[in-house]
């Protein structure tokens, strides 16, 4: 199962995503709790310190591969299975819970 949260600033998403990682990972599913946010707070909403998120090595550019599918277009695949993803790059945030962050912007104009 695989579940994405969007909308406005300030309207929840990162409570909600929260809320959702904890309950799934009780009720026994492996749940991978990535913050696309450039401003990273679910590791906070989920009670991991914020100076352990800190530590958190985000997610590199590198993981990704390019490939040709069957009808001739290009898409960009995983270089590594998503277990080693989250094995590498992940920060066990309970049982069944892992969090990882994706990149963010360091200075103006860097995309």
């Amino acid at each position: 199962m695989k579940i994405a949260v969007a909308g406005k600033g300030g309207s929840g998403k990162t409570t909600i995503s929260g809320i959702l990682t904890r309950l799934l990972a009780q009720r026994g599913h492996e749940v991978w709790a990535i913050d696309a946010d450039s401003n990273p707070n679910l590791g906070v909403t989920i009670g991991v310190p914020p100076e352990t998120t800190k530590a958190i090595k985000p997610l590199e550019s590198g993981i990704l591969k390019e490939a040709t599918d069957e009808k001739g277009q290009r898409t960009m695949q995983l270089a590594l299975p998503p277990r080693e993803v989250a094995r590498k790059f992940g920060l066990p945030a309970g049982d069944r819970l892992t969090l990882l962050l994706m990149g963010t912007v360091d200075h103006a104009g860097e995309g």
